[in-house]
């Protein structure tokens, strides 16, 4: 079962990154940490190639900022094409959720 539920997750990172995104800038980092608080577990590995997709799909922007402690980092925001596809994505998994509920009642 515990495949059939990180497949499941995997297919939804990409939804959560923008999610994420949608009302403030933030480093992967912080995009990681912020996934994790809400329980979804992410790992870097799958994290940082996903984000180099979105960028070159245009679906999220970036800008480099300092940083007080370290190098400086890469913030990302969604785009305009990046928050047409979350609202698609949100209907889609609303569709499915509510399809889902209603099989065989």
């Amino acid at each position: 079962m515990e495949a059939k539920l990180a497949a499941l997750r995997r297919g939804m990172l990409e939804p959560a990154v923008l999610a994420v995104v949608e009302h403030e800038q933030r480093y992967a980092g912080e995009i990681a940490e912020t996934l994790r608080a809400s329980g979804f577990p992410v790992q870097d590995g799958t994290l940082h190639p996903l984000i180099s997709r979105l960028r070159r799909e245009g679906l999220v922007t970036h800008e480099w900022r300092e940083s007080p402690t370290g190098p400086p980092r890469k913030y990302l925001a969604i785009s305009d094409l990046g928050r047409q596809q979350l609202g698609e994505f949100r209907t889609y998994i609303h569709t499915l959720a509510t399809a889902l509920d209603s099989i065989g009642r």
